[in-house]
């Protein structure tokens, strides 16, 4: 049996380097996804069970089966089928560790914490610090020193962030290591663990990755909190008021920290195409509308930063690479089904914890798994740090470890139900039957705008589809999405956008994509018609001014063009690019003209404006 064992990690593990050393698709990932198929299947053959009950499986079957949907609608299915690989290792990883014995877990996370301190030391000499400096002064200077001192490290970049994410993931468990080394007596261990903890962190700290210390200082705070609980509220009623207070005070204070713009000041700002900044919170807001255009299916795995600029801001060319929030990323890419699944299994592992916080004795692999969660989960707020790149099928692996909080009591014979269990389960299945009327009667209720929705972003896939599949995935002018809008077939796409009025008129999605389409084809009455429903039914959006004034210039109001798109991040920049690409580009130079007037209502000092006029009198 142990021979099967090492012969399933050593598949596994060759699978996840298959995955790991490259960005892209390459045929050695198809040979990784039959090594963890293999993996997976020697599992099962050892076990017995095609996977055991963990409480995740539901959880599991929505994430995965939302994630093969998003890899089929993507837009760049080579790297979204890497993507896939990925998630699919991370679910392996999972039920090969739940499958493990307890013997195992100390060298499983020894083996985490030896790769994160080659990682503490390799990013630090393999980053040029001149290049690309650091988030503070005093980090950048201490780079400096290492890269004038040491030789440069030879191997693949790693984005900081990425970095800095393994790095806190794996100080739980070494901290782990060193505790259990300690309490067993073996104290050169501990202190070996000791000195690698402070190598982590002074990697971590190198990193200048303000989500990841936010992560880790998170996590350090519940931590404390779950100790005080566990000391001072022990019992189910108070432990249930402890949490329901300090949940109360953390939203408020999130709350607080966001209203005041003191949150941006912890995290900063971040670097932008046109060398200006923009802040996370407001990054989020611009992605909520494309969440919207794709509310049901996802826009595809990895597809991010080519459909955000072109559909989510319509400038035509990449943007940012992910919307800097794990959450909203997994919806925005894989769908309703994928955010569903993916809290279902936070909501799920939630339980475990609050499970063993009454408990007196409770697995330190399984706090350790908790805690890199926590990490993660925390630094997912402020980043995509784990969905996006090669360490994906890390999460699987500390959630594993976060199983085994549930060990006291595997194994035990099962205790007799009592009434007071009997009634409890009933009320259980009362409140499910309960919430699935209640949901039930919503769909009823709201089936016109579901409707609406589900063939709006039925028309945003469809018109997705047709204009990558025409403009490429690095391609952002010959030929220009003007021209393919003309020369395409988008009728699919328009009847689905249609349908979704005659539900809703007021639908935004197609409002906005209809209003896109015939701007692109030379129709500006049309679009300013669509614009004016969306304006009337009370939008005020980015996308939606952008939209009216590209309309409103078309058609000679200039003057109204520029205040409508006022103060906007890519008002003047916009207008100028349209009159070049959208109108002179293609011979329309009256309609170029009047762009470079909205251009100069705009700012009466623009002079490439008042040059390009005074050039075309």
């Amino acid at each position: 049996m142990k021979r099967l064992i090492w012969l399933e990690w050593a598949l596994l593990l060759a699978a996840l380097a298959a995955f790991t050393i490259t960005e892209q698709y390459r045929p050695y990932v198809t040979v990784g996804l039959g090594l963890l198929a293999a993996s997976f299947g020697l599992r099962w053959l050892r076990t017995g069970k095609f996977v055991p009950r963990s409480g995740l499986e539901l959880s599991a079957i929505l994430f995965i089966a939302s994630a093969a949907l998003a890899t089929w609608i993507a837009v760049d299915r080579p790297t979204a089928m890497l993507q896939m690989a990925r998630i699919l290792a991370a679910a392996a990883l999972f039920y090969a560790i739940v499958s493990l014995e307890r013997a195992w877990l100390p060298w499983l996370a020894a083996g985490l914490v030896a790769a994160a301190a080659f990682l503490a030391l390799y990013w630090p000499l393999q980053h040029d610090f001149a290049a690309e400096t650091a988030k503070f002064a005093f980090i950048t200077n201490l780079g400096l020193w290492l890269n004038a001192h040491f030789p440069a490290l030879p191997g693949p970049s790693i984005h900081a962030n990425v970095a800095a994410g393994t790095l806190a993931l794996a100080l739980p468990f070494d901290l782990a290591l060193a505790w259990q080394a300690w309490q067993a007596g073996r104290k050169p261990l501990a202190l070996l663990a000791a000195a690698a903890g402070l190598l982590i962190a002074a990697g971590l700290l190198m990193t200048s990755s303000r989500g990841a210390w936010v992560g880790l200082a998170g996590m350090l705070g519940l931590a404390l909190m779950a100790w005080l609980q566990r000391r001072r509220f022990a019992t189910s009623k108070r432990q249930a008021f402890f949490w329901g207070l300090s949940a109360i005070a953390g939203l408020g204070l999130a709350a607080a920290l966001a209203a005041t713009g003191w949150l941006e000041r912890l995290l900063g700002q971040l670097p932008d195409p046109t060398g200006s900044m923009t802040g996370r919170t407001h990054l989020w807001l611009q992605g909520l509308p494309l969440i919207r255009d794709y509310l049901f299916t996802g826009s595809g795995l990895m597809g991010f930063r080519i459909l955000f600029g072109i559909y989510g801001l319509l400038i035509h060319s990449p943007y940012q690479d992910h919307l800097h929030n794990t959450y909203l990323e997994v919806w925005l890419e894989q769908g309703l089904l994928g955010f569903i699944g993916f809290a279902l299994g936070a909501l799920v592992i939630a339980g475990w914890a609050w499970k063993v916080l009454a408990r007196r004795q409770i697995s330190i692999w399984g706090w350790a798994g908790l805690a890199a969660l926590a990490v993660a989960g925390l630094h997912g707020i402020f980043d995509v740090v784990f969905y996006v790149t090669r360490t994906l099928p890390l999460i699987g692996l500390v959630g594993g470890f976060a199983w085994w909080l549930l060990e006291q009591g595997q194994g035990q014979p099962e205790a007799k139900p009592t009434l007071r269990t009997v009634k409890s389960s009933s009320t259980v299945c009362l409140l499910k039957l309960a919430a699935a009327g209640a949901l039930l009667l919503l769909a009823l209720i709201f089936h016109r705008p579901l409707l609406s929705a589900f063939y709006a972003n039925l028309g945003a896939l469809s018109q997705t589809r047709t204009e990558m599949t025409a403009l490429g995935v690095d391609n952002f002018d010959n030929p220009t999405l003007d021209e393919i809008r003309q020369r395409s077939d988008l009728g699919q796409a328009e009847a689905y956008f249609h349908q979704a009025l005659r539900w809703n008129p007021a639908n935004l999605t197609a409002l906005q994509r209809l209003s896109a389409i015939a701007l692109s084809r030379g129709q500006p009455d049309q679009a300013l018609a669509w614009m004016q429903t969306a304006w009337e039914a009370g939008s005020r959006e980015e996308i939606t001014r952008l939209l009216l004034g590209d309309a409103l210039a078309a058609l000679g109001q200039t003057q109204s063009a520029a205040e409508t798109v006022r103060g906007l991040t890519w008002a003047e920049g916009r207008l100028m690019f349209q009159a070049w690409y959208r109108y002179e580009r293609q011979g329309d130079l009256d309609r170029a003209a009047l762009a470079w007037q909205a251009v100069l209502a705009l700012n009466p000092h623009n002079q490439q404006a008042l040059d390009w006029l005074a050039a075309h009198p």
